[in-house]
């Protein structure tokens, strides 16, 4: 590699890094994501459902591609959902972090319940309280800007 291809890999890390304004906005943006997950969770069982009502035959094919669909939005959802656990600072608000915490684990809780039982009631639980939570970020005035 020459000396310009690590200046332009300096110069991409510098601007992806100026991209991301705040923790907060971290935060956010994983909310929103984890929210957009959870509602294709909940088509995906719909759907499935509404598959089965009809009778409908799919291929083998198409059923493996609808399988590893639903388990990238598990995946995802999960996975958002343990950052959001493990970025909780316990040592400055144990009691907001201990909360949160355990809304978090109520959710992924509710995902996995319903993501294995086939019911979406749960779920849709979950991503009301989320919603709520976000609700309460966009309150908070980024302070680490």
């Amino acid at each position: 590699m020459t000396n310009n291809h690590y200046i332009d890999a300096y110069k991409k890390t510098q601007q992806s890094s100026n991209a991301v304004t705040s923790s907060h906005e971290i935060v956010r943006t994983l909310m929103k994501e984890l929210v957009n997950s959870m509602q294709k969770i909940v088509l995906d069982i719909q759907d499935e459902r509404k598959r089965k009502q009809d009778q409908y035959l799919v291929d083998k094919v198409l059923k493996e591609k609808y399988a590893r669909h639903k388990s990238k939005n598990l995946s995802k959802a999960l996975s958002i959902i343990y950052g959001l656990q493990t970025s909780l600072d316990f040592d400055k608000a144990l009691e907001i972090a201990t909360n949160l915490f355990q809304l978090y684990e109520y959710c992924r809780h509710e995902i996995i319940r319903g993501f294995s039982q086939k019911i979406e009631d749960g779920i849709i639980k979950a991503v009301d309280v989320i919603k709520q939570i976000m609700e309460g970020w966009e309150e908070i005035p980024s302070l680490d800007k």
